[in-house]
């Protein structure tokens, strides 16, 4: 198992099944690989490409992805997820239902028609995101942090929020979604 390695594109194979921890990843293009029951265990991910991988059966914990493509991933194939740190990174379209990430962290992200259907997002950090499209409905944010995101749109009736941080104008959204009207 690799640990405590640099990798670049140019000196970077992966083969179904590898292991890594603590390892840094500069500027690869995960497309081109099968992620199929690979572990990444506290690995940072900076400007790669792991839009639209299947990484099916494998495990990604406490990992950190900065300025990366993210685009169109089901995170619910993985075995095991946990404390991801998405800043500066495009998630479009990826799926995370019913996952259990509280105290995650997307900060700067693009999170256009992502599902975060009955996640546990609890004292996660969206600062900064833009969430337009994305379904949080029947989530728990409690405790998360909204400031400065926007085109947040969820149902109050039934995703939690208690002690989340939100602010204006945006929050004005989410009586918009019980059907009022707001002038601003």
């Amino acid at each position: 198992m690799p640990s405590n390695e640099k990798f670049e594109q140019q000196n970077f194979i992966l083969k179904d099944g590898e292991s890594y921890e603590d390892c840094d990843f500069h500027s690869i293009d995960f497309s081109e690989f099968s992620l199929k029951n690979c572990l990444f265990v506290d690995c940072t991910f900076l400007q790669c490409n792991l839009a639209n991988i299947e990484p099916t059966s494998g495990s990604i914990r406490n990992c950190v992805f900065k300025n990366s493509n993210l685009i169109g991933i089901n995170w619910c194939v993985l075995k095991n997820f946990s404390r991801p740190r998405f800043e500066s990174c495009k998630l479009n379209y990826s799926v995370f239902q019913n996952l259990r990430l509280d105290n995650s962290v997307f900060i700067e992200c693009s999170l256009v028609e992502v599902d975060f259907t009955g996640c546990d997002l609890s004292k996660s950090d969206f600062s900064h995101s833009n969430f337009a499209g994305a379904n949080l409905n029947g989530a728990n944010l409690t405790g998360s942090d909204f400031r400065s995101s926007k085109d947040y749109v969820f149902d109050i009736r039934t995703t939690k929020i208690k002690g989340s941080k939100f602010s204006f104008p945006y929050v004005a959204s989410l009586i918009t979604a019980l059907g009022a009207e707001v002038d601003m």
